[in-house]
């Protein structure tokens, strides 16, 4: 089957993200997966209906994605049987659900649950996948190994958005690595811990501010991976 364009992830706001699981083939049609527009739909109206009561609108979009979750997990797990060498396009089939849930919980946190009339230079984040999840190879069980990337120490803004946006993927009963660094930390702890390395030269950008994930793959090849290659 031919790479297609990923579906957006599904939030109240429908621009299409920049990127999804590496957009590479997958075991069914995207919105087989993860049927954005329906989901966007369903969100909209449990916001509506949580009276913007911020507990309330977390269950209510809790249900929602679970309900997504479950539909694109169920149709995986078919596709997967009726064509069980095709393992590698349900491993980034996998990835690309994972994707939408994610992208959708950052959204609502970052946009709905904490909206910014006026963003400061300070108050950009990047929200970037490493590791297996980085390369769009996921299991059903697959941890989600998550990257908040600012330009500078957190801010108030972003540490309510992280944690809004983690308490939503936690209540999914996901499992969730995360770390919040800027691209200074990331340098320094890639040189002192090979895991981190391996992890970060595995990175991809799923949301957020486009162009600090890509200063940070810039620096990444610069300043740590270039010329490293036999400690690797």
């Amino acid at each position: 089957m031919p790479a297609s364009n990923p579906a957006p992830a599904a939030t109240i706001k429908r621009d299409t993200p920049k990127t999804t699981a590496q957009e590479r083939p997958l075991i069914l049609e995207p919105a087989e997966i993860f049927d954005a527009e329906a989901v966007a739909a369903a969100l909209q109206e449990a916001m509506a209906g949580a009276a913007g009561k911020v507990i309330e609108q977390r269950k209510a979009v809790v249900a929602v994605l679970a309900e997504a979750r479950d539909r694109g997990m169920a149709a995986i797990e078919q596709a997967i049987t009726l064509a069980p060498f095709e393992a590698r396009r349900g491993a980034r089939s996998y990835a690309h659900l994972t994707d939408g849930i994610v992208t959708a919980a950052y959204r609502l946190a970052s946009q709905t649950m904490h909206p910014l009339a006026n963003p400061t230079e300070a108050e950009r984040l990047s929200l970037i996948a490493v590791g297996g999840y980085g390369r769009a190879e996921m299991a059903p069980a697959s941890d989600v190994d998550l990257l908040f990337l600012t330009p500078y120490k957190m801010t108030p803004w972003a540490e309510s958005t992280i944690e809004s946006m983690l308490y939503i993927l936690w209540d999914l009963k996901l499992k969730v690595g995360h770390a919040s660094r800027t691209i200074r930390d990331c340098i320094r702890l890639g040189k002192e811990d090979m895991t981190i390395r391996t992890a970060l030269l595995e990175m991809r950008h799923l949301d957020g501010d486009e162009h600090l994930a890509t200063e940070l793959r810039h620096k990444l090849q610069s300043d740590l991976f270039r010329g490293s290659e036999a400690e690797f």
